[in-house]
């Protein structure tokens, strides 16, 4: 199959390196520079024995054609991705939050969701750290049927893709852990297994998680079970939105916490504190502040 995966960032390597044994991949990056090292180089990812040299592009709009797109992009560089997107291939979107639902039906294009699952760290342009092995869990939004045919087509043997019931509940699952684990972390400067080493860390854990499932009416008792489980067994990892902190990068709280925020109408006053919070430290961030 043909794929094409836009962005070069943690997940987008990640993906781009793994599909690149048994598929035809053409990873699509903004910056020369990373076009450039990863041209010479490859990609390298640390739980694959070889370098993967897969067509490495600017993306600049060109037309694409592929049999599927997967953008890789953060929320905050999605509809600058959609707005230059041309291709009549399927779609997967694979962000965090679930400010991209709306801009997704909005497409003509065949489109899929999905959540990943793995641990990944950036540590260079070319370079991948795979912190934790998992799979991606892909539901389809609009357009698509035999989901399963199109899971088990990208899947390797190291790399599964499963299928989920619907795109939804998928999403707010996924979205209950990311809105406690990465705003704490952020916060606090600390790797995930402090929400559960941590009593007052967890405390506010909790009530981000109560106030989480309340607007998205999920069961508090089965997300909070998912939330600590997450934390324990990616305990030495650092969130995305840490590293985003730590790196003086625009985090993706508003697509995280806000959409919680959005959705409660005025009634989830952790996640408009947190929210703020890290709003903070990015603004310290841009002024050169120490944090």
């Amino acid at each position: 199959m043909e794929v094409g995966i836009i962005g070069g960032g943690a997940i987008g390597l990640l993906i781009a390196s793994h599909l690149h044994e048994v598929h035809k991949v053409t990873l699509y990056v903004k910056r020369e520079e990373q076009r450039e090292a990863l041209n010479r180089n490859g990609v390298f990812c640390s739980s694959l024995r070889h370098t993967a040299y897969v067509d490495v592009q600017l993306f600049t709009g060109q037309r694409m054609e592929h049999d599927l797109v997967i953008l890789a992009v953060k929320q905050q560089s999605l509809g600058s991705v959609i707005d230059n997107l041309s291709t009549e291939a399927a779609l997967l979107f694979l962000q965090n939050g679930m400010d991209h639902l709306e801009p997704i039906s909005n497409l003509s294009n065949p489109c899929l969701i999905g959540i990943v699952e793995h641990g990944a760290l950036k540590e260079r342009d070319t370079d991948v750290l795979h912190t934790g092995k998992g799979k991606i869990v892909i539901a389809a939004h609009h357009g698509l049927e035999a989901i399963e045919d199109w899971a088990a087509r990208l899947s390797t043997a190291e790399f599964p893709f499963v299928t989920g019931q619907a795109y939804f509940p998928i999403l707010a699952k996924k979205l209950v852990v990311n809105t406690v684990i990465n705003p704490l972390t952020a916060l606090f400067h600390v790797n995930n297994r402090a929400l559960m080493d941590n009593p007052s860390i967890q405390s506010l854990a909790k009530q981000l998680c109560k106030e989480a499932c309340h607007v998205l009416d999920l069961s508090y008792s089965e997300q909070w079970e998912r939330v600590a489980a997450v934390a324990y067994n990616t305990g030495e990892n650092q969130s995305s939105m840490l590293q985003d902190i730590r790196l003086g990068r625009k985090t993706e709280v508003d697509a995280i916490c806000g959409y919680i925020v959005k959705s409660a109408k005025g009634e989830a006053p952790f996640h408009e504190f947190v929210m703020e919070a890290i709003h903070a430290l990015e603004i310290q961030s841009d002024r050169g502040e120490a944090l």
